[in-house]
């Protein structure tokens, strides 16, 4: 008897707390793994910065904490995809009329329905980068105030920009949101691989993840971005292959 009123306890104690167990090979049980992995990524990514900045690290520490967690919404998102047979999806948040979201605010959506186009959109995930970490995106326009010195070392006539975002856009609210902003970023397709966000050309290239500081309300025009990028050798990211595995760069001359 004790053991069943136990056994109905621990049932009821479940529920209350919303955790709930799903069968062994199910595809919700690789769902819930997948969670687990990135929540366990971001702790991993969030404790190395607040560790750091006790020790001094400061800017130095979020930079190399954003490039981990971008790293692991990467891979998460190309895992998830074939663990689901969905696409993926993950958003950088681009809308200049955002600026508490401008460029640091990273979302990783699973699709509702099979298929190579997806009508509808789950989010999985939603971090914001440590304060002064940003996001590069596709062009420096706006960005920085000498655009020489945002070169890459592999091809002086490029720009030291996220490519792989190039032509990757696209106007969309997300949960909670009433009206849609702007995003770039890429998608996986159910088997894992690179899929354009927007366009038909899969992307390939790298993110590029700078220092930057929020420029003062009213010293720049509505559409224009609300943050400066700071000293363009400080820098990190990372490169994704066709098959969108990620390899981390963390200095400027890898890119």
């Amino acid at each position: 008897m004790k053991s069943e009123q136990s056994a109905v306890s621990g049932q009821r104690s479940g529920a209350e707390s919303g955790f709930k167990l799903h069968a062994p090979g199910s595809r919700l049980a690789a769902f819930t793994l997948l969670e687990l992995l990135v929540v366990i990524g971001l702790i991993a990514a969030m404790s190395f910065v607040l560790f750091s900045g006790l020790g001094g690290g400061g800017k130095s520490a979020a930079l190399q904490s954003a490039q981990a967690t971008v790293s692991s919404l990467v891979t998460a998102a190309r895992t998830k995809a074939p663990a689901t047979n969905r696409k993926t999806r993950l958003l950088v948040n681009v809308d200049a009329g955002s600026p508490e979201r401008y460029l640091r605010f990273v979302v990783l959506q699973l699709a509702r329905q099979p298929g190579s186009s997806p009508a509808d959109w789950d989010t999985i995930q939603s971090v914001a980068l440590p304060a002064g970490a940003y996001v590069v995106p596709a062009a420096l326009t706006g960005l920085v105030t000498d655009a020489t010195q945002w070169k890459r070392v592999s091809d002086p006539a490029a720009d030291l920009s996220s490519d792989l975002f190039q032509n990757q856009s696209l106007s969309y609210a997300i949960e909670g949101d009433t009206t849609a902003q702007l995003w770039t970023g890429v998608a996986f397709t159910p088997n894992g691989t690179l899929a354009q966000l927007s366009g038909s050309t899969p992307p390939r290239g790298s993110i590029v993840l700078a220092l930057g500081q929020p420029r003062p309300p009213g010293s720049y025009a509505v559409g224009e971005p609300p943050i400066q990028l700071g000293n363009a050798q400080t820098v990190r990211g990372l490169v994704l292959s066709a098959y969108g595995v990620p390899a981390l760069l963390n200095e400027r001359n890898a890119f």
